[in-house]
């Protein structure tokens, strides 16, 4: 079965860089991350994966009001859960209620990453983004 983006119902394009396979939709931008490739990535970079930040994934989530998004893998309707962190605003991302993965916008998983603490090795995970994706990085 052909993955398909929930936001844009187009075919999403696997891509291949540094050894990791992301789903990514080129017409709105949006990734797609199965089941334990959030963790893999942060891993891949340095970062660390013990941070009770990553506890969001275990939030049950609701069905939001409207067209649903559906799971790229199952055709399940997403899931919203919210992410909050002091000092951060809160974060809203999408998740399968089956465990399958989570969605993300254009540039969330990087706002995500962005919450982590300055120890954590988050930067590192959000320079190889930016680097995948062609994003300059700040000075």
């Amino acid at each position: 079965m052909r993955r398909v983006c929930p936001k844009c119902d187009v075919p999403l394009f696997v891509l291949h860089f540094r050894d990791l396979d992301v789903d990514f939709c080129h017409q709105c931008r949006g990734l797609w991350l199965d089941a334990g490739e959030l963790e893999a990535i942060m891993t891949r970079t340095g970062a660390h994966t013990n941070d009770p930040l990553l506890g969001f994934q275990k939030q049950a989530g609701t069905e939001p009001k409207g067209r649903p998004h559906l799971c790229p893998r199952c055709d399940t309707a997403l899931h919203e859960i919210q992410v909050e962190h002091a000092g951060s605003p809160t974060l809203t991302l999408d998740k399968c209620p089956r465990g399958h993965g989570l969605w993300f916008d254009d540039h969330e998983l990087q706002q995500l990453l962005a919450m982590f603490p300055p120890d954590s090795g988050a930067g590192n995970t959000i320079e190889l983004l930016n680097e995948l994706f062609g994003v300059q990085s700040k000075p």
